[in-house]
Formats: structure tokens, sequence, C-alpha cells
């Protein structure tokens, strides 16, 4: 005989909550193990108002700091005498708060004016290795590649700024530093890899300042060293000879022009010439001459009046004359 299989029973929501009889029994059993244990619960409720307490003191002491902080810096920041600013900045150096990689930054910057390069070396260094997520550190480093470049560490500036770039590719101190690195190369004499440094430099950062430089740059180097710029020397000698041949082709133009005006302009002279010619071409026995010519036609040749008719003297009136 075959085997019936059973049906398989339909899962209910009741099978899977609690019974209300169950929800009451573990409250029951909760606040009965609250009772046993009323010491252990109320220490752990203090510890958390306690936390509570003094994480919410130490956030007002630590936004109390730093408005106390911020002020002095503005303050410093007021202060046009060099001197002065940086005594005002150098005992916020070691305070812990928001903005002290922006102080250690002004203060090294404040330090690097007044021509002391050692003391701005170290606060730069010290910036850098406590904040390197912060957006002064590539300020701080470029001022440290910087001070390389013045000491003439062409290479050790050179490797400076690049590391900015690789360090920082997203800062907007990396986005100038083609141009740091152009006239580093460019005092080490390396003019092409400079030129190649200044071009890149162009396409970094357009249409700014230190774009402008570069090509101020360029163009100097391109007056002293032309023999550097062959492709633009090619380029310069082709629009000339376009030019040229432009030129030459607007000179034929005009002077094709000037011959068709001629040409329309002396149809009278063609003319007479070539009645002179025919004049000249007709046999002097056909020609009448002009005396002849008037004569005939019964005119005065001086005057050009009709000749009076005189009759021949007959023999008669010729012999009473005589």
């Amino acid at each position: 005989m075959p085997i019936r299989r059973q049906k398989k029973r339909k899962t209910e929501v009741k099978d899977v909550m609690p019974t209300l009889e169950e929800q009451k029994n573990q409250i029951v059993q909760w606040w009965q193990h609250i009772k046993e244990n009323l010491t252990l619960y109320a220490i752990g409720i203090g510890f958390v108002v306690f936390c509570v307490i003094v994480g919410s003191a130490y956030g007002a002491y630590r936004s109390s700091k730093n408005r106390d902080v911020m002020t002095k810096f503005a303050r410093a920041m007021l202060e046009e005498k060099l001197s002065s600013r940086a005594e005002m900045l150098k005992p916020l150096l070691d305070v812990n708060s928001s903005i002290t990689p922006q102080i250690l930054y002004i203060y090294g910057e404040t330090v690097f004016a007044l021509g002391k390069f050692d003391e701005a070396e170290t606060v730069w260094k010290k910036l850098i290795e406590k904040y390197s997520v912060s957006e002064w550190a590539p300020n701080a480093m470029e001022g440290l590649a910087y001070i390389e470049e013045l000491r003439k560490n062409y290479d050790k500036a050179e490797k400076m700024y690049r590391e900015i770039t690789e360090k920082w590719p997203n800062s907007f101190i990396a986005k100038r530093q083609f141009f740091n690195i152009g006239r580093v190369l460019e005092a080490k004499n390396d003019l092409a890899m400079a030129i190649e440094a200044y071009r890149k430099q162009k396409d970094a950062f357009p249409e700014s300042k230190v774009s402008e430089k570069a090509n101020q740059a360029l163009e100097k180097l391109k007056s002293e060293h032309p023999e550097l710029f062959p492709e633009e020397k090619s380029e310069k000698v082709e629009a000339e000879g376009e030019s040229h041949l432009s030129s030459q082709q607007s000179d034929g133009e005009v002077q094709s022009t000037q011959s068709a005006g001629e040409g329309e302009s002396t149809p009278t002279e063609t003319s007479e010439g070539e009645n002179n010619a025919t004049a000249k071409d007709i046999p002097q026995s056909n020609a009448p001459q002009p005396a002849e010519s008037v004569q005939q036609e019964g005119q005065d040749l001086n005057t050009g009046n009709p000749l009076e008719e005189k009759s021949q003297p007959s023999s008669s009136e010729s012999s009473n004359a005589n």
C-alpha cells in the first residue's frame, strides 16, 4: 500500500509571536531582576548621567577655548608690524584648537618674512607632521620647498614641489606647482624641461595669475633661446609664407583689375589710332589736299567764305583797260 504523507501544518502568526501571558511573565521577571540588583542598576544609570554631564561640560569648554583662541588670532592678524604679530601668535602655537594648523602656517609665514628661515622651517615641519590632512599642510610644504630653493638646493626643492602634486593633488596649492617646478628647472639650466613645466602650468590652471607668469617665462625663454621653440618657428614661417602668397594674389588681382580698367577706358584713343592708320594707308594720289578740297567746294581758303563768281574779262574790256 502506498504511504500517505501527512499534510504540513501552516505556520501562523500566533505560533511565532509570544502570547500576552508570556509577555507579562517576561516583564515580571525583568522587574524582579532589578529589585534583586538595585545597586548595580543605580551605578550604571549614574555612570551614564555622569558621562553626559562631562561630555557637555567638555564641549562647552572646547567651544569657549576655541572662541578665545580665535579672538586672539584675529587680534594678531590685525597687527601690521610683523614682529609684533609674531609675538602675539607664538603663545597660540601649542594650543590644541580647530585653527591650530592655520596658526602654525601663519606664524611660519610671518617669521619667514622677517628673515628667520630656520624658525619658519621648524614650525612648518611641525604642521606637516601633526596635521598632514589639514588644508594648510600643502602650503607648509610649499614654504619648505621655497626655503630649499633659496638655499640653491634645487634638486631637493624640485622633489618637494612634486611631492605636493602627489600627496595633495586636489588642493588649490597643487594647481600652481608646475610653475615652481619650471622655475627650479630653469635655475638648473634644464631649459627644455622648464619649458615643458611652464606649458603644463598653462594647461593645469588657465586664465589665472600663475598661468600669466608661466606665459611670461615662456616668452622670455623664447626671446633668449629661439632654437628651443622649433615648432613655433616653423609655424611662423608657414604663416609668413601664407601671408606672402595672399599678398601676391591680392596684388595680381589689383593689377588685373587695373589692366581691365585701362582697356575699357581707352576706346577713343584706339579708334583715333585706327583712323590715323586708315588715313595714312590711303594713297597720296587719292587723299585730297586741304586747299584743293576747299577750293573744290567753292570756299575761300583763308576766310572759308564762298568764292565770288567772276567772269573772265572779254577781249574788248581788256583792250580798254590797256
